[in-house]
């Protein structure tokens, strides 16, 4: 089982590692069988690692992982994993919460599942653009219909 403090920084290194695309040290800190689980699908394997790992990298510049909130939170071979991405997707730039679970085999990460405030990115990347910005609006106003 990894150390209290070792979890950190093994998702401290991973993130770091993703965040610079040193994608072959991220996978390296993971168990061959991983499986990450994001908005964007299921990803088994270090392979199917690597492919979403290929696709954040051309699709989103100047990839930003900041700790915030909570920052990390561990228990057992578990820890919950709070921080903001930011960067720049379809020529926007963009900032959003996400929440990240990681579950530890050893000293190596089994699996992670990661949750984004897809609607927030939906929003900054369409505000230059008038019909995209205006559904999104309307998603937006008839969610918080009655809240605001």
């Amino acid at each position: 089982m990894a150390e209290a403090a070792g979890k950190a920084a093994i998702m401290r290194d991973f993130t770091s590692s993703f965040q610079v695309n040193d994608f072959e040290k991220a996978i390296s800190l993971c168990s061959d069988d991983v499986t990450w689980e994001t908005s964007m699908g299921k990803f088994n394997g270090k392979e199917g690692l690597k492919r979403y790992f290929d696709w954040v990298a051309e699709n989103v510049k100047d990839y930003k992982i900041t700790e915030t909130g909570l920052g990390i939170l561990e228990q057992d071979d578990r820890a919950f994993y709070e921080h903001t991405i930011s960067g720049i997707m379809q020529g926007e730039k963009v900032e959003f919460l996400a929440m990240c679970t990681y579950e530890f085999s050893g000293d190596k990460i089994k699996n992670l599942r990661t949750v984004f405030d897809r609607l927030s990115i939906a929003e900054q990347a369409s505000s230059n653009q008038f019909i995209p910005k205006k559904l999104v609006n309307t998603i937006i106003n008839q969610m918080q219909k009655g809240l605001t």
